[in-house]
């Protein structure tokens, strides 16, 4: 479908100009013409390379898609190819709508094979204030170009709601369920990032007064909408940083469960293993083993096995493998302390929150006294 709209201090605004009497409109120097192009017909597209005549390295890029953010200058007119956020985006996949412009002095085309929200916005403020367009193709381009930049801003809004809802299930959710989160956001954030990343390149030459077609009102009013860009791009980076320290966390924290796991085991084996020994010579059924005359011999065997398993415990218990949180002795007697819990999540914005301060104590030194804290200087 094309939608050819034009405007003129003398006729205002107008719609619906048949596409024959696009070579007389852009003669005018006076006539602003504005030709938008979704998902056009072989016969409709012909007129960018018939009545337009734009190079056909541009017009390749328009029909190509996942193409990156760019802009190219030809002379007499400049390519912008951007990205707006596609309505059916979320956090597990970031999807936008390619969008590609032309601008030259007195004319902009615009060309996607999907709607575009951005397109429709500046074409319905156009048609409730039809004097806005006196600021020629720059001002319909800057106006595009916002509205394209403030669709990302719910979705950084959704971004850093996951991040928190992940940081918080890293602490209890299993491995399986936080990897496909994880995974999934990470996907995303790099997409944004990486899109981001280029449109803000795209910005910054404008802004940069890099190509005439371009006013000065115009590349002024772009600078805004390079700094919520950058802001957008500067979020991405962090969420990202937030999501890895998040997966570290957890993974650190099912290590220390696994560890917890396998000091039970390795102390139930440890206790086992005396008393397999005893239970393995009484076993052995030799008739010359005096305790099997012995009246009590099966009462000291099983006495001997209690003793030994009592003993073992006591050990345990007292260099601090059933202790959590507390100092314990180490196996020279040394006393050491455990961590009790997990640290905070690395990076995170709450981790100063949720982790407890901990304010080293002055240890004791040989003799039993802490060493004395240094002076303050004298002022």
């Amino acid at each position: 479908m094309i939608t050819i709209v034009t405007w003129d201090r003398d006729g205002g605004l107008r719609e619906g100009v048949a596409p024959e009497l696009l070579p007389v409109l852009l003669q005018n120097p006076g006539t602003l013409v504005w030709v938008d192009l979704l998902a056009p017909s072989r016969e409709e597209a012909a007129i960018l390379s018939t009545v337009f005549s734009f190079h056909p390295l541009a017009l390749e890029d328009c029909e190509t898609r996942r193409q990156h953010p760019k802009i190219d200058g030809y002379g007499t007119y400049v390519f912008l190819l951007t990205h707006g956020v596609h309505p059916e985006s979320s956090v597990r996949e970031f999807r936008t709508r390619q969008l590609s412009l032309f601008v030259g002095a007195s004319y902009l085309v615009t060309y996607h094979r999907e709607k575009s929200r951005s397109v429709d916005s500046t074409l319905e403020a156009a048609r409730k204030n039809p004097r806005l367009l006196e600021g020629g193709p720059g001002w319909i381009l800057y106006t595009i170009l916002d509205t394209q930049v403030d669709q990302y801003l719910p979705v950084i809004e959704n971004f850093e709601k996951k991040v928190d809802e992940i940081e918080q299930r890293c602490l209890i959710a299993t491995t399986s369920v936080v990897l496909q989160d994880v995974f999934a956001l990470r996907k995303a954030l790099m997409r944004l990032r990486r899109i981001s990343g280029h449109q803000r390149d795209v910005l910054a030459r404008l802004t940069r007064r890099e190509f005439k077609e371009i006013d000065e009102k115009s590349v002024i009013n772009m600078r805004d909408v390079l700094d919520h860009l950058v802001r957008v791009t500067d979020l991405a980076d962090s969420y990202r940083e937030l999501v890895a320290g998040a997966l570290e966390a957890h993974l650190s924290i099912v290590s220390n469960r696994t560890n917890d796991i396998m000091r039970v085991l390795t102390v139930i084996a440890t206790v086992f293993i005396p008393l397999t020994f005893i239970a393995g010579v009484y076993g052995m059924n030799f008739h010359n083993q005096p305790e099997y005359s012995w009246k009590y011999g099966y009462h000291f065997a099983l006495l001997l096995m209690v003793g030994v398993a009592a003993g073992m415990y006591y050990y345990f218990r007292r260099t601090g493998v059933f202790v959590k949180g507390q100092s314990a002795l180490d196996l020279r007697g040394n006393r050491v302390a455990l961590p009790a819990t997990p640290a905070a999540v690395p990076g995170s914005r709450r981790g100063a929150a949720r982790a407890p301060s901990r304010v080293a104590a002055p240890t004791e030194t040989a003799r039993g006294t802490a060493p004395a804290e240094a002076a303050p200087p004298e002022s």
